[in-house]
C-alpha cells in the first residue's frame, strides 16, 4: 500500500506543481526517495494540496466542474436537453439504468478518487512532523472540507453509501453501504473539526476558508431538520462581514464578493458555460430551460433577464442558463462558483421560519429579492404564516440557486416533493424510486458487500 500512497502524492504534487505556479515554485519529485519525503517541508506539502483543487476540475462534466449541475438538472425540472441522446435522455426522462456510464464515472468513480487523495494528504499530514503546526491544522481543515464535501453529495445522490475514511485499499473496496444518519454524523465532525482549525483564517475564494467551512455545515444541519444549529450556522457567516451580495451580473465574476469557495481553472472560464452556452447567437443550445422553471419566475424579477438567455433560431426561441457568459476564451474573468453568500442567507431564512422567527425569515428572504428586484415580503405579506413563508422560501431557492450544483434535485427529496412535482411535469416516466440514483453495476459486481437501490433490477 506504502507504492500507491506514493504514487498518489505523485499525481497530486505533479498536478499541483503544473497548474499552480504561483503558490510553489519548486521541481516535482522525481523518485520515491523525493515521494517520501512530500510531507517534510511547508512548500511540498501546500503543493500535495493544491493539486487536488486542480484535479476537481481538470476535467469538463466530472463532479467537481459541471457534472453535479447539469444532470442533475436534468433529471429535475430545470434543463432539457435540445438534441435527443440515450445519456441525455436517461436522467431527463429519470430512466437511468445501472450500466450507465456517467453514473458510474462522474458521479461515483470520480468523487470517490477526490476522497481517497484527501484521505491521502490527511493521513500524510498527520503523520509529518516536518510541517509548521499553523499550516498543517490549515491543509487538514482544507482536506477534511473536500471529503465531507464529497461524502454530502454521494449520499444525496444515492442514498446510503460507503464512508471512506481512509487509503486502504483493501478495506475500501469490500466497504458496504453506511446509514446516512452515520454519514451525517462522519461530516459534521470533520467539518466541526475544520472549523476549529481554521481559526486565523482568510478570505482567499480558491481555498477552503472558515465561512466555506460554516456554510457547508449549516447546509447539512439544514438537511437533516436541525433548524436551531442551521440557523446558528448560517449566522456565523452572515455576521462575519467578510461577505456580501454582488449585483446579479457580478455574481460569478473572478473576485465576487459572494463567492464562499471558487474554483479557478489554469487559462480558462468555466467548464459550464462551454456546456450551457449556444457556439453562436444562430445556434441551438445544447441545454434549454423546463417550462416549469421560466414559468416559476415573478414578473420583474430581474434574474431572469440576467441569468437566462435566449437564441432565436428557425423561429423558435430557446433559452438557455446564462449566470456563466463566457463560453472560451484565455482571458480568465469567471471562476465556478462552488458556495456564494446568497444559499446561507436562503438557509438561513428556511431554519428561522421552521423555529418560527417569521420576522428574521422574511428580513433574511428580502436580501435576495431586493437584489432581484421583486416586490418584499415585508411589505406584500406582512402577516405571511409560516407554511405559506415555507412555500414562498422554496421557491425562492428555485429561482435562485437554479442549475447550480443540483440545489432543485436535492431540495424536492429533502421536502418530499418529488413525487407531487415531477411526478406532474415528467409523466409518464416518472417513477417514486427515480429520486436516488442506481448504484453503478461494476461497483456492484467488484464488491459484493453493497446493495441495489430500490427499482434498479441490473
Amino acid at each position: 500500500m506504502e507504492k500507491k500512497l506514493l504514487l498518489t502524492f505523485a499525481c497530486l504534487m505533479f498536478l499541483g506543481f503544473s497548474a499552480c505556479e504561483k503558490f510553489v515554485q519548486i521541481a516535482p519529485p522525481k523518485n520515491q526517495a523525493e515521494l517520501s519525503r512530500i510531507f517534510e517541508n511547508d512548500q511540498t506539502a501546500v503543493a500535495a494540496t493544491t493539486g487536488l483543487y486542480t484535479q476537481l476540475i481538470a476535467s469538463s462534466l466530472l463532479f467537481c466542474n459541471g457534472g453535479m449541475t447539469i444532470y442533475p438538472a436534468l433529471s429535475a425540472d430545470e434543463l432539457v436537453n435540445v438534441t435527443s441522446s440515450t445519456l441525455t435522455d436517461s436522467f431527463r426522462n429519470n430512466q437511468l439504468l445501472a450500466d450507465n456510464t456517467t453514473i458510474g464515472s462522474t458521479f461515483w468513480s470520480n468523487p470517490y478518487k477526490n476522497i481517497f487523495h484527501a484521505n491521502a494528504v490527511i493521513e500524510g499530514l498527520q503523520n509529518s512532523s516536518q510541517v509548521t503546526p499553523k499550516l498543517k491544522e490549515r491543509l487538514l481543515a482544507e482536506m477534511l472540507y473536500i471529503r465531507a464535501l464529497h461524502h454530502f453529495y454521494l449520499l444525496n445522490l444515492f442514498g446510503n453509501v460507503p464512508l471512506i475514511n481512509t487509503t486502504d485499499y483493501e478495506k475500501n473496496g469490500n466497504m458496504a453501504r453506511v446509514e446516512a444518519s452515520v454519514i451525517f454524523l462522519n461530516l459534521i465532525n470533520d467539518l466541526l473539526k475544520a472549523k476549529l482549525y481554521l481559526t486565523n483564517n482568510t478570505t482567499e475564494q480558491n481555498r477552503v476558508n472558515k465561512e466555506t467551512v460554516t456554510a457547508l455545515l449549516a447546509r447539512i444541519y439544514l438537511y437533516q431538520g436541525d433548524w436551531q444549529n442551521a440557523a446558528t450556522q448560517a449566522s456565523e457567516v452572515l455576521n462575519s462581514g467578510k461577505y456580501s451580495l454582488e449585483p446579479l451580473v457580478a455574481v460569478f465574476l473572478a473576485g465576487s464578493k459572494e463567492a464562499l469557495l471558487s474554483l479557478a481553472r489554469p487559462g480558462a472560464n468555466t467548464a459550464e458555460g462551454t456546456a450551457l452556452i449556444p457556439s453562436s447567437a444562430t445556434t441551438r443550445p445544447a441545454y434549454v430551460i423546463s417550462d416549469a422553471l421560466n414559468d416559476a419566475f415573478e414578473n420583474g424579477d430581474n434574474r431572469k433577464t440576467t441569468w437566462l438567455k435566449s437564441n432565436v433560431v428557425s423561429g423558435i426561441t430557446y433559452t438557455h442558463p446564462f449566470k456563466y457568459k463566457i463560453r472560451t476564451g484565455t482571458t480568465v474573468t469567471e471562476n465556478y462558483v462552488v458556495q456564494r453568500l446568497a444559499e446561507v442567507y436562503l438557509i438561513s431564512a428556511e431554519a428561522k421560519a421552521q423555529l418560527n422567527d417569521l420576522a428574521g425569515a422574511i428580513t433574511d428572504i428580502d436580501r435576495i429579492r431586493q437584489r432581484a428586484g421583486v416586490p418584499l415580503i415585508k411589505a406584500t405579506h406582512p402577516a405571511i404564516g409560516k407554511e405559506a413563508l415555507l412555500k414562498l422560501i422554496m421557491k425562492e431557492r428555485q429561482v435562485e440557486l437554479f442549475c447550480e450544483w443540483g440545489h432543485r434535485w436535492f431540495d424536492l427529496k429533502r421536502m418530499n416533493k418529488a413525487d407531487e412535482i415531477l411526478g406532474v411535469v415528467k409523466a409518464p416516466t416518472w417513477k417514486p424510486d427515480a429520486v436516488l440514483y442506481p448504484i453503478p453495476l461494476a461497483e456492484l459486481q467488484k464488491n459484493p458487500n453493497l446493495t441495489q437501490n430500490s427499482g434498479y433490477f441490473n
